[in-house]
């Protein structure tokens, strides 16, 4: 995982300061490379405090091309962050992060190297097919090349924790304000995962898990740098305060604007959702509330939505695995969506409060995704909390078939609802508190899942 800092997080963080951690901030702090007093009987020495960590200290390299004072004046400032992290966080770095520093033509090439290297062109492709079905994407939208443009965009440096490496891109004038806002979510990062090492369980998760438990832990590691983010923020000075948030205004975010709501959304969803849900652990237990749960991280959106039932340890509902099979198609994979995901969905169809509303019933869900050259088949199914959650939902589902995907020609079919006057064909059944949800750009494949489920 390539935890990357877009610009995203500091915007989070300029528009919403104000409010998002009053109340918090004696949970937040203790006294790290303080001055200490010693006395005896004849004499008094009074240590002097640490400020930064010598540049020469700082392991790491620098682009050829960048002058040695840029590069220690950088360090310098850098060494200071490094500090207020640690007094912030209240955890010490157990050894001086790497910081590699580039000029622009190399961070460039690092970060399109790296994004490049995290997108699996097969996995796009067939993610590109889902949300083309799901009428989530235009199906002229090369996803592999809008999400390339998209990160290649938006990052404005990064921590790479399989490096156990923080990149950043020179400043020929020193470190700007927006900068440092950056370099500390990132060193952030750089701190935790030193003590709670959470790569390789979010790479479980994204490899094995439902997809949903991966984007639970992935909004517990930003949301805990976006927290931190903010008690940076407000101890900066005003003015520098201010010049962050100018600067930010002036950056480029065209492909940003120009993506999908829902991928907007989603984008900042670790940032955004993780910062609500760290505010509120830190809130119940302070920062070892956090700490806490690196070792037992969010299974599901639903509990970083609602940080309660992640307090509560609730869990989703049981539900049996989906065992659809279609003769000539290849099952390409088996995931949830989520409760975000839900959310996602339905963007474009409901209003906000109704989206909200249509979502937060989620119990369980999971589906299948079968390929077949061109064509594409999502079998869904769906536990809500209650009846009365299904049937919102159900409702939803019927308005984002219409309006979102274009199926037609709707008419009852058993106990369901089936839109068979075009491409794609969609078919939808509640039964109490449960939701079928099938639809692929080949009508038989609809039939047979059908059959298959006994619906």
């Amino acid at each position: 995982m390539k935890i990357r800092s877009a610009i995203i997080p500091v915007l989070v963080a300029l528009a919403l300061v104000a409010g998002a951690c009053d109340g918090s901030g004696g949970d937040t702090t203790v006294t790290t490379g303080s001055g200490s007093t010693e006395t005896s009987e004849a004499t008094t020495t009074t240590i002097a405090p640490v400020t930064s960590i010598p540049a020469d200290s700082i392991p790491g390299t620098n682009s050829p091309s960048i002058p040695d004072d840029v590069a220690r004046q950088m360090r310098e400032q850098i060494g200071v962050i490094i500090l207020d992290v640690e007094e912030s966080r209240a955890l010490p770095f157990l050894e001086v992060p790497t910081i590699t520093i580039l000029d622009e033509a190399a961070f460039s090439a690092r970060v399109t190297a790296q994004v490049a290297e995290d997108l699996d062109s097969d996995e796009l492709a067939a993610q590109e097919a889902m949300l083309a079905l799901l009428g989530m994407l235009d199906p002229s939208v090369d996803l592999e090349q809008l999400l390339l443009d998209l990160y290649t965009e938006q990052v404005a440096g990064f921590y790479d924790p399989e490096a156990k490496e923080m990149v950043v891109p020179v400043s020929i004038d020193g470190i700007t304000p927006l900068q440092e806002i950056t370099i500390a979510h990132e060193l952030i990062h750089a701190l935790t995962d030193q003590h709670f090492e959470f790569n390789a369980e979010y790479e479980e998760r994204a490899e094995n898990g439902t997809g949903d438990d991966a984007a639970g832990m992935l909004a517990l590691v930003e949301g805990d740098a976006t927290y931190q983010q903010f008690i940076y923020l407000e101890g900066m000075d005003p003015a520098d305060a201010a010049a962050a948030a100018l600067e930010s205004l002036s950056y480029q975010s065209d492909v940003l604007n120009s993506a999908p709501n829902w991928m907007q959304k989603d984008l900042a969803f670790p940032y955004e959702k993780g910062l609500i849900f760290a505010g509120y652990l830190i809130g119940e237990s302070g920062l070892k509330a956090i700490d806490e749960t690196y070792q037992a991280p969010p299974i599901s959106t639903e509990q970083v939505l609602d940080p309660a039932k992640y307090v509560r340890g609730e869990l989703p509902a049981d539900l049996p695995p989906l065992t659809v099979s279609l003769a000539g198609w290849d099952l390409h994979e088996e995931r949830s969506l989520g409760e975000w995901g839900v959310n996602l969905l339905l963007t474009d169809t409901l209003r906000p409060g109704e989206l909200a509303q249509a979502a937060s019933g989620w119990g369980n869900d999971t589906y299948q995704l079968f390929l077949r050259g061109d064509d594409a088949a999502f079998v869904w199914s769906y536990l809500a909390e209650t009846v009365e959650d299904a049937e919102e939902l159900t409702n939803a589902l019927i308005a984002h078939s219409r309006d979102q995907m274009g199926a037609s020609g709707s008419a009852e079919s058993g106990g369901g609802l089936l839109f068979s006057g075009g491409s794609p064909t969609v078919f939808i059944d509640r039964i109490d508190d449960a939701i079928y949800f099938i639809a692929s750009t080949d009508a038989a494949a609809v039939a047979d899942a059908r059959q298959q489920l006994d619906i």
